[in-house]
């Protein structure tokens, strides 16, 4: 009989982790009895449905929720699950579901971290601008003593909830770096890349041009990600005049939305460059919009390891990227994209150097062709999903034996 292994998140916007999720359960079913929780919510039904579509059981429960554990220790004891796998988009993510498979007696209980810890990333004094968002405090800045002190207690309550988990399994080695700062013992640490399945392909970057009514002159750096202060949209907004001076014909197309979304409208508009920078919203084409593109740019100020970057490499797309934990792992500068200094929370920084760094593989073709090559070559190698998947399957089988 096969072991039973219950994939967990509580995110209630699993994005990226959600992909994750889905291509882990994929590649795993023939070796596991699978099952999925997370939360309801838009995106949480669709990854429910899309996981259910794959043969794995799911079940909808909110650990927010009064009674809650409850519900999903019963959950865990119906299915005899052997192993837990809680994924984490951030930090302080997954705890209640760590505290009930241990109530419930599962065996062994594993948890992945798919972003650096941010205090172990940021300078201190950037410790306030992150904690003052629409997530965390957004009616007022923290003093720096309140900073330190909640810095403190959240560390100390992750580290309390690592206890009850016997892996830590990180998608870098810059993720499982700043864990290791926190206090994570590193036997308990292992790091598992994320990987991503071939692409299956798509419609042609001149079908996908169409759609977009775009005329063929037109260039396009694309941006996907959530419009959150950690994405660098902020950032990229300081250099996209920049850009556009040198290359009018350059369009910058965001897809994505987020609590930042209307500040950055504004900002396109006060700043006249709503010709240059396009809203795209939620999209589901996304494959189709990296076969259009000319640069993927994505601006950062922490990450785990993106697979939208994969992603963009895979369709051999030049990468320009910041350099931070995990997407400097994945773009080799000058061989497959460009790295550049990150910017602060609060879009300032050197954009003069993002702009310089865009404008190279929109000026020169030939360079962003063997940037496109060397990308898609680097993932294929290095990359794939099921590397991730046989990875992750050594850590189970390390702890069911």
């Amino acid at each position: 009989m096969k072991p039973a292994v219950c994939l967990f998140t509580d995110s209630t916007a699993p994005s990226g982790v959600g992909e994750h999720i889905l291509t882990l359960a994929d590649e795993l079913q023939e070796s596991f009895t699978l099952s999925l929780v997370c939360p309801p919510s838009p995106s949480g039904s669709r990854l429910l449905e899309r996981a259910h579509a794959l043969g794995v059981r799911t079940a909808e429960i909110h650990v927010g929720r009064p009674d809650s554990e409850a519900e999903l220790v019963a959950f865990l004891s119906d299915v005899r699950v052997e192993l837990f796998h809680c994924h984490a988009g951030v930090m302080i993510e997954g705890y209640a579901g760590v505290r009930a498979a241990r109530q419930a007696g599962v065996p062994a209980v594993v948890r992945t971290e798919h972003l650096a810890e941010p205090s172990a990333v940021f300078p201190t004094d950037e410790l306030p601008d992150l904690l003052h968002s629409p997530y965390h405090h957004p009616d007022r800045r923290l003093s720096d003593a309140e900073v330190a002190e909640l810095v403190t207690v959240l560390q100390r309550e992750y580290l309390d909830v690592v206890e009850l988990v016997d892996r830590v399994i990180c998608v870098s080695e810059g993720v499982r770096d700043s864990f290791l700062e926190v206090g994570v013992e590193q036997a308990k640490l292992r790091v598992v890349r994320n990987g991503i399945r071939p692409s299956r392909g798509g419609v042609s970057a001149e079908n996908a041009r169409g759609r977009l009514h775009l005329p063929p002159e037109r260039r396009i750096v694309l941006s996907v990600g959530r419009m959150v202060e950690l994405k660098g949209h902020r950032f990229i907004l300081g250099a996209v005049d920049k850009v556009v001076r040198s290359r009018p014909e350059a369009v910058f197309l965001w897809v994505g939305t987020g609590p930042l979304e209307t500040e950055l409208r504004e900002g396109v508009r006060m700043m006249g460059l709503d010709e240059w920078v396009w809203f795209a919203g939620e999209r589901s084409d996304v494959p189709d919009l990296m076969a259009a593109a000319d640069v993927f740019l994505l601006a950062s100020t922490v990450e785990g390891l993106p697979l939208v970057v994969l992603e963009a490499m895979a369709a051999a797309r030049p990468v320009v990227a910041t350099r931070v934990p995990g997407t400097s792992e994945v773009v080799i500068d000058d061989v497959t994209g460009r790295l550049v200094e990150r910017g602060r929370l609060d879009g300032t920084g050197d954009t003069d150097a993002l702009a310089a760094a865009i404008l190279e593989p929109l000026e020169d073709r030939k360079l962003a062709s063997a940037w496109g090559s060397a990308g898609r070559a680097r993932v294929q190698r290095e990359f794939s999903s099921e590397r991730m998947a046989r990875q992750t399957a050594e850590v189970y089988v390390e702890l069911l034996r």
